[in-house]
């Protein structure tokens, strides 16, 4: 009898031990702030991709078309994406600063086509401007997205 019942108590005994060690380990809880802190300093870590999508899909129509888009600090990288759903080419032309200043970036898009353009080196930041027209003033339609990042690659 002293047998089976000091294996009870022991066992009790183990059951509450384990129960009290796993409610006082640590958890991974992402809002703990020290956890946090702890996991950020280690390898390992993925860091997003530094990328603004300053103009997404924005509806190309009419006889002529502007658009502005500000670039900030380490967003230098830019990508201009145009499709045109016209049965007119579009003549794409991006500025600095206005609509007339530096020139820096142009290109054509055909009847039909859907085409990126890439700046070759990070621009300046401030305000920029895209500008689309058509050789006769026709009738546009397509669709504008232009990205920015920190590197050319997260274009």
């Amino acid at each position: 009898m002293k047998k089976s019942t000091l294996f009870v108590g022991l066992s009790a005994l183990s059951l509450v031990a384990a129960v009290t060690l796993a409610s006082a380990a640590p958890t991974n809880n992402v809002g703990d702030s020290s956890a946090t802190t702890a996991s950020a300093q280690g390898e390992g870590i993925i860091t997003p991709m530094a990328v603004d999508n300053e103009i997404v899909n924005s509806q190309i129509s009419g006889s002529s078309y502007t658009k502005s888009f500000n670039i900030q600090a380490n967003y230098g990288w830019v990508k201009v994406w145009v499709q045109n759903t016209s049965k007119e080419t579009l003549t794409v032309r991006v500025t600095q600063s206005t609509l007339s200043s530096t020139q820096k970036m142009l290109f054509s898009v055909a009847p039909g086509v859907t085409w990126s353009e890439y700046g070759t080196k990070p621009w300046a930041t401030g305000t920029h401007w895209v500008s689309i027209s058509t050789k006769n003033s026709g009738n546009m339609s397509g669709l504008l997205s232009v990205k920015l990042a920190n590197t050319k690659e997260e274009l």
